[in-house]
């Protein structure tokens, strides 16, 4: 009986010690499959930043070309950062009109055979147009439909339904274009449409432009992460079913049947992986123990000799096997820690003692292992003076406490460490264990800094223009004059993207965003740019911008400096055409002087001819009514002369006028132009007011708003007309000319006053509205307005009435 007894307790200790041993195996494996699991999502988390960074870059711009989206993507440089990606591209979205379009296009850039696949009729679809890099690979994938394989278009309408990035279910790449297929999945984020509004599901499908997105052969996803492959076998199903057609990855294939399993699951983009894990050879081999067994077999041989004995030495020997298994495994643990860590890790008895360091800690002082039996917190301890050393160890606690010193090597010289420290205890002995590490650059840096920081505000806050730091076109810093500038708060300005400090930047050759791409390509630039202002009167400023780059590293961040020239343009602008005017009126009176005598001496020679006919006593009527033509003509010129010298006259005093008589006025001057365009002229007079006002500048503003008009009837090619009515209120004589020539789009509508904005690039320089609504509201003190809808656009001219001065009837 006592035999059996012993053997069921020899057998029970062997297994509890195996379930020990294994359940401490299994929390070790786990932990290799969890640090895999958060390996994988952070590296798919990654790649939807590179996404992201795609869509604002397409967002950032009206047009991305082919070229520019390659320099985007090299310079992400995949590759090396986002290993694993087979590459990142930009899918459009169409609708079955817009099919065509786009295959003309991609032809045109160079894909002679370019054809959106596979062919059909389908309510909408979608063509990869970009993907870079460009390889043999991507090259196939090209003009693909996506949206017409069911698995794809599930992920696509996921990602325009929510805003989010998707991935997509288990496909085959249209990529796998050899015998090596993998499996392979792909990521979506969709791309709006700039300004709409997001807040539905209706609006985000109606802003719906396309998507940036990036296919993953998971093959080469999982060798790019690599952690613990030596000690794991993983597989990935992309549903919780465990098939073969679910199976997104296995790292082998092999018949070995793991002591060590682990199932989890991983959501992303809005998609379950399951992952299945399983041990390695290696690993099971690694935590492989036959002590249990051992241990048994000894304790049964010990039995036959002395059974009294063996029992006791059986109880008091596993407990010490156990004990200096679990101290060597410790200890074990402990010397890894200390070999394998950067810091200086550092142990000491209560007096101060070193007990035991890891090799970086006596790097780091400068000594060697033969050191260490002598060494003490004295010997490099070089801030605190000995009494600080004792209270210093009496402070330290089981809480950890982080704190900065000054470290003395071996050659006595010095250092800056931080240290992190805290009271343990093992069987009743306490010790203080620290970790340094060696802080005297960042110190250094720091110091620096602060001396750099104080020089730069003292500098920022001195300067008399606006001056804003930009880091990714966020204003990260600013001084008072761009707060005044912008007419906003500092708190306001930091943090605002650039282009949202005002409702439009408008610059006089290029986009904005062409400057500041510039700036960040480290090229310095200066433009002159207009800001529609964030305020209650939508107040435009012309500024001159400098942008250059932060410093001398290739960061990105921008200097932008900005100086108010508004008043400087607008008096440029004026002393540049009263200039002009009085060189025309000083050359058309010459021509005036000249024309004068020959129309003179021509129309007293056709008066004689048709007084000479009128008297015979058969005249030629016909020859009589060419000769009255002859005469009307030559006053009519003579007339025209005068018109145009009167227009051009250098001063400029208030006058009282007819509306009607400078419209009659305005109409001559360009009658030849209206006459060639075969363009309709209707004048309405339902009152017709007097009034005191600057009649040349208001004659320029009404010959500005008419050549527009003709110019977009030029464009359109369109037989039209223009009505012009004459009308007064209370307050205003009232001018509304009319056109059909094709009306204005809704987004140029609010942008028609912003100095620099113009539809005329080519000829065009964006001031001629500007400087009439400026003739008209603030030297006339009046209004321009306009209206457009459908095909049609009406311009409304409001000039106030004025009473008679002395000052006036004398202009008068």
């Amino acid at each position: 009986m006592g035999f059996v007894l012993s053997v069921i307790v020899v057998v029970v200790v062997w297994y509890g010690t195996d379930r020990l041993l294994y359940e401490r195996s299994q929390k070790l494996f786990e932990h290799y499959a969890e640090d895999n699991r958060d390996a994988t999502d952070r590296r798919i988390h990654r790649y939807e930043n590179a996404l992201r960074s795609g869509v604002g870059f397409m967002q950032g711009s009206s047009y991305v070309s082919r070229q520019e989206w390659h320099q985007f993507v090299q310079t992400l440089d995949p590759q090396n950062y986002y290993p694993g990606m087979q590459g990142i591209g930009y899918s459009m979205m169409l609708t079955p009109e817009q099919v065509s379009p786009i295959e003309e296009k991609m032809r045109s850039e160079g894909f002679s055979s370019f054809a959106l696949r596979p062919a059909g009729q389908r309510e909408f679809y979608s063509a990869i147009l970009y993907l870079e890099p460009l390889d043999k690979r991507n090259q196939a994938a090209i003009g693909y439909d996506m949206y017409s394989e069911p698995t794809r278009r599930e992920a696509m309408q996921r990602a325009a339904d929510t805003g989010k990035f998707s991935i997509s279910g288990k496909v085959k790449l249209v990529q796998e274009i050899d015998e090596k297929v993998q499996a392979g999945f792909l990521m979506y984020l969709p791309f709006y449409k700039t300004g709409e509004r997001l807040d539905t599901i209706e609006e985000r499908r109606h802003a719906l432009i396309g998507f940036v997105y990036s296919p993953f052969r998971m093959n080469d996803l999982m060798e790019a992460l690599g952690q613990h492959d030596e000690s794991l076998r993983v597989e990935i199903y992309d549903t919780p079913q465990r098939t073969k057609e679910h199976l997104l990855y296995r790292s082998v294939l092999s018949g070995y049947s793991s002591e060590h399993t682990s199932h989890t699951t991983m959501t992303i983009g809005g998609r379950t992986w399951h992952l299945y894990y399983s041990s390695s050879p290696q690993f099971d081999r690694s935590t492989d123990n036959f002590y249990p067994i051992f241990a048994a077999m000894v304790g049964l041989g010990l039995y036959f000799i002395l059974m009294y004995t063996i029992v006791e030495l059986l109880r008091s020997r596993k407990l010490l096997q156990r004990n200096t298994v679990e101290l060597e495994l410790s200890r074990s643990w402990f010397q890894s820690m200390l070999e394998s860590s950067v810091d200086g890790i550092h142990i000491l008895d209560s007096d101060g003692n070193l007990i035991e360091c890891s090799p970086s800690f006596l790097q780091m002082l400068g000594y060697d292992e033969h050191d260490t039996q002598s060494l003490r917190v004295y010997d490099w301890e070089a801030k605190l003076s000995d009494e600080e050393i004792v209270h210093a160890l009496n402070t330290v606690s089981a809480v950890p406490m982080k704190f900065e010193t000054v470290f003395r090597r071996k050659d006595r010289t010095l250092f800056d460490v931080e240290i992190t420290a805290r009271r343990v205890d093992a069987d009743g002995v306490e010790y203080l264990y620290a970790s340094s590490r060696e802080i005297t650059e960042r110190k250094k840096i720091e110091r620096l800094l602060k001396e750099s920081a104080e020089f730069y505000q003292t500098m920022f806050a001195s300067i008399n223009e606006a001056v804003c730091i930009l880091a990714d076109d966020i204003i990260i810093d600013c001084n008072d004059e761009a707060v005044r500038l912008f007419e906003m708060t500092k708190q306001q300005l930091t943090g605002m993207n650039i282009f949202d400090t005002a409702t439009h930047i408008e610059c006089r050759e290029n986009d904005f965003a062409f400057y500041l791409k510039a700036a960040y390509r480290g090229e310095s630039t200066t433009t002159v740019c207009s800001l529609t202002l964030l305020n209650h009167y939508n107040e435009s400023k012309i500024v001159e911008i400098t942008l250059s780059g932060f410093g001398r590293s290739n960061s990105n961040k921008l200097v932008l400096i900005a100086r108010d020239i508004t008043d400087q343009i607008e008096q440029e602008k004026l002393f540049k055409m009263h200039t002009r005017q009085a060189q025309m009126g000083e050359m058309i009176s010459m021509i005036a002087h000249q024309w004068r005598q020959p129309l003179a001496i021509i129309n007293a020679i056709t008066s004689q001819m048709r007084l000479q006919e009128l008297m015979k006593d058969e005249n030629d009527p016909h020859m009589i009514e060419n000769l009255i033509k002859i005469e009307e003509q030559s006053i009519h010129l003579s007339q025209t002369i005068t018109d145009y010298r009167d227009f051009f006259r250098p001063d400029k005093p208030k006058e009282l006028f007819n509306i009607s008589t400078l419209i009659d006025h305005a109409l001559r001057l360009i009658d030849h132009t209206l006459k060639n365009y075969g363009i309709t002229i209707k004048k309405i007079s339902i009152q017709d007011p007097q009034l005191i006002s600057y009649r040349n500048e208001v004659l320029q503003v009404l010959i500005s708003l008419l050549k527009n008009a003709l110019d977009a009837f030029e464009e359109s090619r369109a037989q039209g007309s223009i009505s012009i009515t004459i009308d007064q209120d209370e307050h205003y004589g009232i001018v509304t000319i009319h056109d059909n020539a094709g009306g204005i789009a809704p987004d140029v509508m609010n942008k028609l006053f912003i100095p620099y904005f113009t539809t005329k690039h080519k000829y065009g320089t964006g001031l001629g509205l500007y400087m009439s609504k400026i003739i008209i509201e603030e030297h006339c003190a009046g209004v321009l307005e306009v209206m457009s809808e459908g095909n049609e656009t009406t311009f409304t001219i409001k000039l106030p009435y004025e009473n008679h001065t002395n000052q006036d009837a004398e202009n008068v």
